[in-house]
């Protein structure tokens, strides 16, 4: 039959073949394409099987076990080369853009070489009963190297077991009392003694306690807060543990090696894809960032009257706040500064801002959003009913408005007040007629482009909101208040009430500073890093914009004499418009982007999803009020009853 096929007896004169051309043209068939009933690949393999029995070349693929590298093919195939999350990475990438020339007759490497896919694995599970035999007596690798591949394998386990921080999880157990300790010895003596069932039964304890350990450390992480490198490591552990069983049961005749072969091919497609790394390490660090900001948005939604009316309090303060920051930004946008001394200047303007709403409870509406879909999320996956998250939704979104309000409606008076005592005092505007009419008409809706402008704000807006649920995360797992409370320096200095209030401020404004600081910078360095690409962007905040709109009105008013005609009042009115629609836009994108992060971090369905939102959409059209008036005073439970800090 070989002779069938021309390109397959070329491979096979001169001497015994190599291996790897002998597996290319193997995969230029199709593994779904079909010849007489059959895939056109296993036809190939079939023929392949019959021609090296022809010729007596069926010893020659035996001997490819006895590179050193068999070892590494089994032990390795699949499992990440390095103990963290960038160096993997790092190394996945490098690996991608630069080639590298590899040892010949390296098996580990050939595998890489071929680049399969997932396709190609689902092919190995399909190939017919006789074509399995077939193969698995010419493939079975040696007795004694699924041994040295389990016991390489236990030893780099025992490594990343024995690491520091995952003992420190457990802070009273010694290193001598961790399973990973006796790892090693354990694999070892299991695959000396495989048909002794004392030694077989002191591997699946050893492996047991190990599982257990790693459990701990994943409640651990729950509890508190997520390391992406410990979460990587983990994940290596639990897989490292897997393969080492896998080892051990072929090495005493009891492995299924098609199933083994198939994960092989598997692993071997996912080795060096960025995405499939990522993918649940990340993920669980947005899940936990999540939920971080959403213990932060908790507090961002109005459950009854009494709160909705201190949020509208809370708001105005925060809408005459940014009267001054707006003030301040226009003052400093007229100083000759060099643009990257003049961007930090900007950052710090909106930072100290932003920190003072912190300290003083003031609220920035536009930051909220953000914050309440993560809350929103978490109700969605607790599963109490849609009637429950429906209230929920209304109480977020009359929460909004009358943020929006209270930051609107306080920041335009008072910015006019400002305006009339500035006029008084100089006789002049703050702003000058050219920057007072730019000013005015970026709020124009309908004019250049105000809403993308808008939409973008939203975006950065989401982006600040990921930065505090880091920060509130990585405060957690290091335990930073607690530690400040009780480091011995700081009590020395300042005595241990000083010391534990220091450990409270923190545990209670670490996220909503970074999250403000983050803030503060993405309004100013973005826009200059479009600049630099010669990309035109600029923000659209509706607070900032509101403040600015009537420090600029009331300088056009104040400048009646000039060629300007004064104020131009069909400006005014359709900015008032643009400043409402800003706000959508703001509350839109963030709100959007944050539901969906959340959602994604939690695996949520989208089909019930859809369903919430059309519900969501038919009680609003009965009964529009509930998404826009004061809450009831029964409408939602309190969700904080513990930490006052919470």
């Amino acid at each position: 039959m070989s002779l069938n096929d021309p390109r397959l007896d070329e491979l096979l004169i001169g001497g015994p073949p190599r291996l790897e051309s002998l597996l290319r043209w193997l995969l230029e068939a199709s593994p779904k394409d079909s010849l007489d009933g059959e895939p056109r690949r296993t036809t190939r393999l079939r023929r392949l099987h019959e021609a090296l029995a022809e010729r007596g070349l069926t010893d020659a693929l035996a001997e490819a076990w006895n590179h050193t590298s068999a070892i590494r093919l089994l032990a390795e195939t699949g499992l990440p080369d390095r103990t963290t999350l960038l160096g993997e990475g790092f190394l996945r990438v490098v690996d991608q853009i630069i080639p590298r020339l590899d040892s010949e007759g390296d098996l580990y490497a050939l595998l890489d070489r071929l680049n399969l896919t997932q396709a190609d694995a689902d092919w190995i599970e399909r190939l017919p009963g006789n074509l399995q035999a077939l193969w698995g007596r010419l493939l079975t690798p040696p007795h004694e190297i699924w041994i040295h591949a389990a016991q390489l394998l236990a030893h780099r386990a025992t490594a990343v077991g024995l690491s520091r921080d995952l003992l420190a999880q457990d802070p009273e157990g010694g290193d001598a009392d961790s399973p990973y300790f006796h790892l090693s010895r354990t694999v070892q003596e299991c695959s000396e003694r495989l048909r002794d069932p004392v030694a077989r039964t002191a591997w699946e304890n050893c492996r047991k306690a190990c599982s257990t350990v790693l459990e701990r450390v994943h409640e651990s992480l729950e509890a508190r807060g997520v390391s992406t490198d410990l979460v990587f490591r983990l994940e290596l552990l639990e897989a490292q543990l897997g393969r080492i069983d896998q080892l051990l049961r072929f090495a005493a005749g009891e492995g299924d090696g098609v199933a083994f072969a198939s994960e092989l091919v598997r692993g071997s497609a996912e080795q060096h894809g960025l995405r499939v790394l990522l993918r649940t390490t990340v993920k669980r660090l947005t899940r936990k960032m999540v939920e971080h900001t959403g213990d932060t948005g908790e507090h961002y939604i109005a459950r009854d009257r009494h709160e909705w009316w201190s949020m509208a309090w809370s708001a105005a303060g925060g809408g005459v706040l940014t009267v001054g920051t707006a003030l301040l930004k226009y003052g400093l946008m007229a100083l000759p500064l060099a643009p990257l001394l003049m961007g930090c200047s900007l950052t710090l303007n909106y930072t100290l801002s932003f920190f003072l709403m912190q300290l003083l409870g003031f609220s920035l509406a536009s930051k909220q959003p953000a914050m309440t879909a993560a809350a929103l999320a978490r109700a969605l996956e607790a599963g109490e009913g849609q009637g429950r998250e429906i209230k929920l939704v209304a109480a977020i979104t009359s929460t909004q408005v009358i943020a929006t309000l209270g930051n609107v409606l306080a920041a335009i008076p008072t910015g006019l007040a400002v305006a009339a005592l500035w006029i008084w005092r100089t006789g002049h505007g703050p702003f000058g007629p050219e920057t007072a009419l730019h000013s005015l008409r970026s709020n124009l809706p309908f004019s250049g482009w105000t809403l993308v402008f808008a939409a973008v704000t939203g975006v950065l807006l989401w982006l600040s909101s990921l930065a505090a649920g880091w920060a509130a995360n990585w405060s957690a797992y290091r335990q930073l208040p607690e530690a400040l409370a009780q480091n011995y320096r700081l009590q020395s200095l300042f005595g241990a009430h000083r010391a534990d209030l220091l450990g409270r401020f923190v545990h209670r404004h670490i996220s909503g500073f970074v999250g403000y600081l983050a803030l503060g910078g993405l309004l100013i360095f973005v826009p200059m890093a479009f600049a630099f690409a010669g990309i035109h962007l600029e923000v659209r905040h509706v607070t900032l914009q509101a403040a600015s709109m009537a420090l600029a009105s009331a300088s056009l008013w104040a400048e009646g004499g000039l060629p300007w005609g004064g104020l131009p009042w069909g400006d005014v009115l359709w900015g008032l418009l643009g400043i409402g629609l800003i706000g959508v836009m703001n509350f839109t994108v963030s709100f959007a982007l944050a539901l969906w992060t959340a959602l994604r971090a939690r695996g949520f369905s989208g089909r019930n999803s859809r369903l919430l939102w059309w519900s969501i959409l038919k009680t609003f059209n009965r009964q529009p009020g509930r998404f826009i008036l004061p809450p009831k005073a029964d409408t939602l439970d309190h969700p904080h009853n513990g930490d006052p800090h919470a």
